[in-house]
C-alpha cells in the first residue's frame, strides 16, 4: 500500500518542478480567509472514520507539506494539492484503523457485537469492496510516480469527478487535463495491452 510519506517526484513531464520550501511557505501565507473556509469545509468530507478531530486533517496536510513529506508541483494550485493530500491521509488513516480493529472470540462469540462497533466504521463487506477499489487505483496510481498531474487526475477519476468538478479538484485547466488523460491512456495501453485485469 502506498505510504503517506510518498514524495511526489521533482521532475514533471514539462520540465517543471515542485515548490521550494520558501515558495511553499509564501503560498500558505497567501491563502485567503475564503480559501481556509473552503479547506475546512472539504476536510469535513474526508474526516469520517478517521482519528482526526476537526481542523486536524488540514493541519496534518500542511505539516506534511512543510516537512517535505509531500511536495506540491508548481503547476498544481496549492488548494488542489492540499485537498488531494487530505484525501490520501484520511484514506490511509481509515485503513490503519480498520487493520487495528481486532475481534477477539469469547466463548464462541465475538467480544464486540456488531451493534457495539462505531457507527462511522464500514461493515466488513463495505471494507472489502472499498479495499478492492483502493488496490486497483493504487496499482494504476503507481504507474505514474513520475507524473504528479496524472496522479491527481487518477485520484479525481477514482472519486467520479469529471469536467468542471475535476478541473476544480485538480486545479488543472482543460488542456492540461486532456494532456494528462492522453498520457494515462498511452501508458495504460503499453502496460496492459490486453486491457486492465486487477
Amino acid at each position: 500500500m502506498m505510504s503517506d510519506a510518498t514524495v511526489i517526484q521533482e521532475a514533471l513531464p514539462d520540465g517543471g518542478a515542485c515548490l521550494e520550501h520558501d515558495e511553499l511557505l509564501a503560498a500558505l501565507n497567501g491563502l485567503s480567509p475564503d480559501d481556509k473556509i473552503k479547506l475546512h469545509a472539504i476536510e469535513g468530507v474526508y474526516l469520517r472514520g478517521t482519528r482526526f478531530a476537526p481542523r486536524g486533517l488540514v493541519h496534518e496536510a500542511i505539516c506534511r507539506a512543510i516537512l517535505g513529506d509531500r511536495r506540491c508541483p508548481k503547476r498544481v494550485p496549492l488548494m488542489a494539492f492540499l485537498v488531494m493530500t487530505m484525501k490520501s491521509i484520511a484514506s490511509h488513516d481509515r485503513e490503519q484503523r480498520w487493520k487495528s480493529l481486532q475481534v477477539v472470540p469469547r466463548h464462541g462469540e465475538a467480544s464486540v457485537a456488531p451493534s457495539e462497533c462505531p457507527a462511522d466504521q464500514p461493515s466488513p463487506e463495505q471494507h472489502v469492496i472499498e479495499q478492492q477499489a483502493v488496490d486497483t487505483v493504487k496499482q494504476i496510481h503507481d504507474l505514474f510516480q513520475d507524473d504528479p498531474e496524472a496522479q491527481l487526475v487518477i485520484m479525481g477519476w477514482a472519486d467520479d469527478l469529471r469536467g468542471r468538478a475535476l478541473r476544480e479538484a485538480t486545479g488543472l485547466d482543460q488542456d492540461a487535463l486532456d494532456y494528462a488523460g492522453k498520457r494515462i491512456r498511452t501508458r495504460m495501453k503499453k502496460k496492459y495491452p490486453n486491457g486492465w485485469i486487477p
